[in-house]
This record gives C-alpha cells, sequence and structure tokens, in this order.
C-alpha cells in the first residue's frame, strides 16, 4: 500500500494540533490541574515545528530546518515541564529554553549547518534526552495510584530509543551523500513515528488528568480535611471490611473509641484554633502511636475510633491507653493551670461473626460514656461481642482507671508492636 508522505503529514500537524488544543482546553476546564495547558501548549508547538519541516524547499533553510527543530525542542521541553509541575515541582524555564537556543546557536556555524549527520545527531539526542527527563518525572512519582502513569513511561522510553537507534540509522544510511527531501524513507518513518507518538501520549496525558481528578475526589470524600485521618464513611468501609476478614482469620479485632475531654471548655477558653489544633495534635498522636496501617478516623466533632486486629482484650485496653498518655504528654502545651487536653476511651472486642460495625460502636460508646462518668481521661472496657472471649479477657466488665496503665497485664502488647 502507498502512503502519501505529503497526506502523512499533513495529517500529523493538524492531530497534534487539535490533540494540543484539546488538552489545553481539559487544564482550563479543571484548574487544579495546570499540566494539560502545558503538554497541550507542547502538542501545538511541535505541530508548528512539524509544519515548517514539511514545507521544505517552500522557505528559507533556516525556516524549514534551524527554526523548525527549534520549536520541535521547545515542545519536547515542555513535554518536561508539564510533568514537573504534574507532579508539584517547580518549573525549569531556563533549561527549557537551553536545548533550541543551543541548536540555533549552532546552527550558525557552518562547520554543523553544512553537516547533515551533524544535524541528525544534534537534535535526536537533545529530543531523546528531553524524553528521558519527562520519563524520569512521572517515574518520580509512581508512588501515586494512576494506571495511566506506568504506560506514560513506558511509551517515553520507548520514544527516547528510537530517537537514539535513529542516529547510527540515518549516519550510516545514503540519507547524508544524498540530499534530504520528504521523499526519503527516513522522512517518512519519522512523520508516521511522531503521528503515533502524539495520539499515543495525548491519550495517555488526559487519561492521568482524569485519574488524577477522580483520586482527588476520592480522597476528599474518605479524608477528614480539618485532622487528615479518614472520616466516618471511610472508617465504616473499612471496619466492615475487617469484620469480613475476621470471620475468615478467626481472629479478635479491637473497636476502640476516643473522646477529648472538656472540648468545648477549650473551644470557649482557648479559642476554636487551639481547639483545632488540639485536635490535630491527637489525631498526629493516634496516628504515630497505631501505626499508619491501622484503621483510625475521626468520626464526629471531637470523636474519634479505630478498629484493629489483637490478641486478647487486655491487649486493646494497653493500645488505647498508650494513645492516652501519649496525648497527655504531647498536648500539655495547649493547656494552662486550669484546663489541659486529655482524652477518654472506650474499648470492646469482637471475636465471632455476629457483630456489626453499628453494634460495635453502640456497645464501645458504652465504655466511653463510663471513662466520662468516673472522671474521665482514662479508658474503660465493655463485654467483648461473642459468646467466647479470649482466655486474656476479663469475664466482668472492670472498672479501670489510669493508675491500671503502670501495670499492664502481662498479654498486653505480645502482639501488637506499640511505637513511641
Amino acid at each position: 500500500m502507498h502512503i502519501d508522505l505529503q497526506t502523512l503529514s499533513v495529517v500529523t500537524v493538524f492531530v497534534a494540533a487539535l490533540l494540543g488544543a484539546l488538552l489545553v482546553f481539559a487544564g482550563l476546564q479543571n484548574r487544579s490541574v495546570r499540566a494539560p495547558m502545558w503538554w497541550g501548549a507542547a502538542h501545538i508547538v511541535n505541530a508548528g515545528g512539524f509544519a515548517l519541516l514539511t514545507s521544505r524547499g517552500t522557505a528559507p533553510g533556516f525556516v524549514t530546518v534551524d527554526l523548525a527543530n527549534a520549536l520541535v525542542l521547545l515542545g519536547y521541553g515542555l513535554t518536561w515541564t508539564g510533568a514537573r509541575i504534574f507532579d508539584g515541582r517547580p518549573t525549569r524555564p531556563l533549561l527549557v529554553l537551553l536545548a533550541p537556543v543551543a541548536w540555533l546557536v549552532a546552527c550558525r556555524l557552518p562547520i554543523f549547518a553544512d553537516s547533515v549527520g551533524a544535524r541528525v545527531i544534534a537534535c535526536s539526542t537533545m529530543l531523546a534526552l528531553l524524553t528521558l527527563l519527562a520519563a524520569q518525572e512521572f517515574w518520580r512519582g509512581r508512588g501515586e495510584p494512576l494506571m495511566s502513569r506506568w504506560p506514560t513511561v513506558i511509551v517515553l522510553w520507548a520514544h527516547a530509543a528510537i530517537l537514539l537507534v535513529r542516529v547510527p540509522v540515518l549516519l550510516w544510511s545514503s540519507t547524508f551523500r544524498g540530499v534530504f527531501t520528504l521523499s526519503t524513507l527516513s522522512f517518512t518513518l519519522l512523520a508516521f513515528g511522531t503521528l503515533l507518538f502524539t495520539v499515543v501520549l495525548a491519550f495517555l496525558q488526559l487519561n492521568m488528568t482524569k485519574e488524577r481528578t477522580e483520586l482527588k475526589h476520592k480522597i476528599n470524600s474518605l479524608v477528614d480535611p480539618l485532622s487528615g485521618v479518614a472520616n466516618r464513611r471511610a472508617f465504616l468501609d473499612g471496619a466492615a471490611a475487617l469484620l469480613v476478614r475476621q470471620e475468615i482469620d478467626h481472629e479478635p479485632l479491637a473497636m476502640l473509641l476516643f473522646d477529648l475531654d472538656h472540648f468545648k471548655q477549650i473551644n470557649d477558653r482557648l479559642g476554636h484554633a487551639i481547639g483545632d489544633s488540639v485536635l490535630q495534635c491527637f489525631a498526629g498522636t493516634a496516628t504515630k502511636t497505631l501505626g499508619t496501617d491501622v484503621l483510625f478516623a475521626r468520626i464526629g466533632g471531637e470523636e474519634f475510633a479505630s478498629c484493629l486486629p489483637v490478641g486478647d482484650l487486655d491487649e486493646a485496653y494497653a493500645i488505647a491507653d498508650r494513645v492516652r498518655r501519649n496525648f497527655a504528654a504531647v498536648a500539655a502545651r495547649f493547656g494552662n493551670d486550669t484546663l489541659s487536653p486529655s482524652v477518654s476511651a472506650g474499648v470492646t472486642l469482637a471475636c465471632g461473626p455476629c457483630a456489626s460495625v453499628t453494634e460495635l460502636l453502640s456497645i464501645v460508646d458504652r465504655a466511653l460514656y463510663r471513662a466520662k462518668e468516673l472522671g474521665r481521661n482514662r479508658v474503660e472496657l465493655e463485654a467483648p461481642v461473642a459468646a467466647e472471649v479470649s482466655a486474656g479477657a476479663p469475664s466482668i466488665v472492670p472498672i479501670i482507671g489510669p493508675d491500671r496503665s503502670a501495670n499492664a497485664p502481662q498479654s498486653a502488647g505480645r502482639r501488637w508492636r506499640i511505637a513511641s
């Protein structure tokens, strides 16, 4: 099948420009993700450069060679800049301009301008380096769960490899012994490769933008904006999943409920700004004590909850009391002679498939209420939710105060690694 090179070149130019316009439009619609506008500008600049390349023979060489390749280099630099912006890194405008400026300066040197081989080697190498820089930026942000990030890195790596392979292939071909025209095989492959790369890359860039927006919406719907921990919805879903897993593992599951003491007085007497800081302090202290992999959430005003597997009720108590003591030590800086932040906690255990998250919260709430009634700044236990409980758990509901923390039972903490 015969492919008309002129038609292919025109199609490449228009497709690149159209995809660039779509990316710019996507960026204008969602200003929270600025990278698409940079990527769109890159495709448009690339389209301009390739349009000048296709007009070889109809305009001076400075326009169809020097300026054309400078625009393509600038477009690749903008793609790299967009990758940096996408992951929140600062731009490097001087580095972006370095390649096109160096190209234009080199083209003013007769020894360079008269050598097709030198121009191809220099341009292909610089394009490959800029492509690898863009791939590196996406690779650095691989911790973010975006499915399109990996194929983007692979496509960029592949494109850079093709650009580098082009150097020896063209160097050894008869192109350098003849006239470099639109009818050469090299330029045909270049046009087709540019078209394919542009379409695939633009699709992946649009998809990454969509995935980033969806991920932000998901995070916002599951994270409490003030404390930075999970919200009530995320906690209910996570605890339900843990209960389902418990039916398989048959491992006791502890439900911990925390409530900051005298929080209304803290807001009224110390100010709402201090109140917010106390909430953030407790969230940070509890997260550090429990570990980042433990389900912990703010489920109401000054109320927090955690659900995690434990060995027995004594271990659950030890965990809750360590959170209480750590918070009291850290939050002392917010208090004064008459008011110091503290937290009360209720603890229960689910060691069978009979309990639901709502039932566990209702049971542990009774223990928390008793902790408040008995003077606050303490941990209270409620009977486990099961007919048969672990050997280490008491058979009746004990009344436990802060003094027990100094004499934790021997079984406490035997499975759970308590963080400092």
